[in-house]
């Protein structure tokens, strides 16, 4: 059985279960001078809720103590329990701005893809039968982005008041559009959300007009300038060494980037074509349509450095030298 274990003075991580290969998603319970703050909500599952309100249990909080959710990023598997929670506790709900617009597109577009998700395959050279697996496996997930109005909207840089000390809200895009992490300066500690995990490396997407791997990268600049002992992943466990982990993960992208420029010396390819390169094993539609984007976001940021060009053509996009 999950228990929540304490990671700062009366703060504690709440693991619940995730139906996918990542198999967990941690949310927080922060105190505040009256209630609690809870960091993220799990993806919404049935079995999800009954895991927190027993851990919760554990701790002897009720739904009513909690007073304030913070999404460090509107992924399912951080926001899909949302609606619920809202419901069961009368909490306000905060997010970034650019979290806001991001899960109004997808909340409000169709149940099989968002049309600008569409095309974003269709460039990248998708088969049409893959791309509709791929829609059938969004539109299972599809309720899990409820279509929320935040009551607290953040740019970054704020200052949230709790009974642990100020947390400052840590701007760090690029796994999400307005992704946040909560640095707290007196413990040393930041509550990293997914931007960065102790055993993988954040999925970094292609993201509409925006160059997601930089900003990534940026991301990254920003959090060696702290001063952080302890980072509380999204998933796994607390850990420790943010400048190697940092270090590492930038070689990581840089050789991914590698990867793929070595693909193209044979000639121009396309994205899908690209992702048999850097995952040589096949993938199921849900999974691929992760390497696409990955693969896009890695196309996007070398174009921005001037060593890809894109190829337009009538039903797809070729990358070249």
């Amino acid at each position: 059985m999950l228990t929540p274990r304490e990671v700062l003075p009366g703060a504690y991580q709440i693991t619940l279960p995730l139906p996918f290969e990542l198999s967990s998603v941690n949310v927080y319970l922060i105190p505040l001078e009256t209630g609690f703050l809870l960091v993220d909500c799990g993806l919404g599952t049935a079995e999800s809720l009954a895991s927190l309100e027993t851990q919760l249990a554990q701790l002897g909080v009720s739904w009513s103590q909690i007073r304030e959710i913070f999404l460090t990023h509107t992924h399912p598997d951080h926001v899909g329990q949302a609606p619920r929670l809202l419901a069961l506790t009368g909490a306000k709900i905060s997010m970034h701005s650019d979290e806001k617009e991001q899960l109004a597109r997808i909340a409000r577009g169709p149940a099989n893809q968002p049309a600008w998700l569409d095309e974003a395959l269709r460039r990248a050279g998708v088969p049409r039968a893959l791309v509709e697996g791929i829609e059938a496996a969004f539109a299972r997930i599809k309720p899990n982005f409820p279509d929320l109005e935040p009551d607290r909207v953040w740019r970054g840089g704020e200052i949230l008041e709790t009974s642990l000390g100020e947390l400052e809200l840590i701007p760090t895009p690029g796994h999400s559009p307005g992704h946040l992490c909560l640095y707290s300066k007196q413990h040393r500690t930041l509550f990293c959300g997914d931007h960065m995990l102790k055993e993988i490396t954040p999925n970094i997407g292609w993201l509409d007009g925006r160059d997601a791997l930089g900003e990534f990268l940026a991301s990254l600049e920003r959090v060696a300038e702290l001063e952080v002992d302890t980072l509380l992943p999204g998933h796994g466990e607390p850990f420790h060494g943010s400048q190697a982990w940092i270090a590492a993960t930038k070689t990581h992208h840089q050789n991914r980037c590698e990867v793929i420029l070595g693909a193209l010396e044979a000639g121009p390819l396309t994205a899908h074509e690209l992702v048999g390169a850097v995952w040589p094993q096949p993938l199921a539609p849900f999974h691929h349509r992760f390497a696409v984007f990955e693969v896009l976001a890695h196309l996007e940021h070398l174009r921005k450095c001037g060593r890809v060009v894109e190829l337009p053509q009538p039903s797809h996009s070729l990358w070249s030298l």
